[in-house]
């Protein structure tokens, strides 16, 4: 629920906004200007309505305050048929929009609703911006097997049903659903990703559909979920596999009747959004499971895409670490100015089972320690890409390595690399590295714990 601050000095209008206002929005109401300044000195609010024509403290006085301070919070400013040139010069400075005294219901909700629409879409578009990302025309590859999916995409685009898009980790499906976002009739309004392996399994649904003050223990305030964040625009459910039952069973709701409860509430909200998911699990064999809702499947599977692994779309590696070194050599002050063709070939080569996120990292990780050549080569490439278990003569896992070490040092080791291999290309989910190990993820951590094993991404 988006906070507002209304500062003004009438008991009367500070009863009106709290009875038109309480049941959209958090409210808090200031008497005159060093007491609104004194709550922004210790909270934070979404917007604040500011009564230009105040004893002591004018509105004027509080705006220029707060600008000093370098406010960036919206101010609709409240101002009297009298003093209309007042209101023009506050929104000149930097004001975002006023209203006149007396001011309509409806032309008040209207008013903030959409200022808090502008902010929003207005700092999407800064993020977007700052990150380099135009929707499909950001997306990097010309091979067939990716065509095929981001065409998918397009025709998905410009349609309101559900979407799956499914892959393994690190393929871009993330950036897929941003660009459908991005490119697509909804791209005016809210793009709201949630990871469901991200957070705890018993916030999902608090994070998803808000809560009420006192719904749970420490919950000392309301707060507005994604899925209300995400109305009139879409909401990307990362990993949906990972989804706990019980929120399954929430969102179920919603797709089929766009609306839901906030937990601890008993008021109904009503929304109007897009719901694209994604996973790398199988979702049908989660199903057999008894982990993932059948019913659900079928609403979220409305229409599917699955994005390509790298080593389906190879004829794209040279594409994508031009990208990569363009992106990253600012950064870590590199001079290379491109990668020789064998170097291109050896990557070209490797599987890349962390796809393009373990390729991006492995780019930036030569032009840290390579960075001062002009051209990366053949060798430096080596050097670097991950380590592989060496191949006999008939094509088996060599263990030549291990060869004189104690049984139990040689298991150790193995054992050892076996875990490290599985959490790189789980990119660190240890439930999913559990998964591919075929064991608990309460074992894998014990192991984890025991060998010392790294267990997040590396900067380098």
């Amino acid at each position: 629920m988006s906070s507002i601050l209304a500062i003004d000095d009438e008991q009367s209008i500070r009863q009106s906004y709290r009875i038109i206002l309480s049941s959209d929005y958090d409210v808090h109401l200031a008497e005159n200007g060093d007491k609104g300044l004194e709550f922004l000195d210790k909270n934070h609010v979404d917007l604040i309505l500011l009564d230009l024509t105040m004893p002591g403290k004018s509105g004027e006085d509080v705006f220029e305050v707060l600008q000093e301070r370098g406010n960036t919070t919206p101010i609709i400013v409240v101002t009297a048929s009298t003093s209309i040139s007042s209101a023009v010069d506050a929104m000149k400075k930097g004001a975002w929009d006023y209203i006149q005294k007396p001011f309509d219901v409806a032309e008040l909700m209207l008013t903030i609703k959409h200022t808090l629409r502008d902010v929003r879409k207005r700092q999407e578009l800064n993020a977007m911006r700052e990150a380099g990302f135009n929707g499909f025309d950001s997306l990097i590859g010309t091979s067939t097997a990716f065509q095929e999916s981001v065409t998918k995409a397009q025709q998905a685009a410009n349609v309101s049903s559900a979407v799956l898009i499914t892959g393994e980790s690190g393929t871009g499906k993330d950036m897929l659903a941003r660009a459908m976002h991005t490119d697509g009739p909804r791209k005016e309004e809210a793009f709201v990703p949630l990871s469901c392996c991200a957070i705890p399994a018993q916030l999902v649904e608090s994070e998803l559909f808000g809560y009420e003050k006192g719904a749970f223990t420490g919950a000392d305030k309301s707060r507005v979920g994604k899925m209300k964040i995400a109305d009139g625009g879409t909401l990307f459910l990362d990993e949906i596999g990972e989804m706990p039952i019980e929120a399954q069973v929430k969102l179920l709701r919603v797709l089929q009747d766009n609306c839901f409860f906030p937990v601890g509430s008993t008021k109904e909200i009503k929304v109007d959004l897009r719901i694209v998911c994604a996973t790398n699990r199988n979702l049908s064999q989660a199903i057999t499971e008894g982990i993932f809702r059948e019913d659900l499947y079928y609403r979220i599977n409305v229409l599917q895409i699955e994005m390509p692994p790298l080593r389906k779309r190879r004829e794209d590696i040279p594409q994508l670490v031009e990208h990569f070194r363009i992106k990253h050599s600012p950064r870590v002050n590199a001079r290379t100015e491109s990668f020789a063709p064998k170097a291109l070939n050896l990557m070209a080569a490797y599987d890349w089972p962390g796809n393009i996120r373990e390729l991006e990292n492995t780019v930036e990780r030569i032009l840290v320690y390579h960075g001062q050549e002009s051209i990366i080569n053949e060798d430096h490439v080596s050097q670097l890409l991950p380590n592989t278990a060496p191949k006999t003569q008939n094509g088996t896992t060599g263990l030549s390595e291990y060869e004189g070490l104690p049984l139990e040092e040689a298991t150790r080791q193995i054992e050892s690399h076996l875990i490290t291999r599985a959490l790189e290309q789980a990119n660190y989910v240890q439930s999913r590295a559990a998964e591919a190990l075929g064991t608990t993820r309460r074992i894998l951590k014990y192991k984890i714990d025991q060998h010392g094993i790294q267990t997040e991404k590396s900067d380098l």
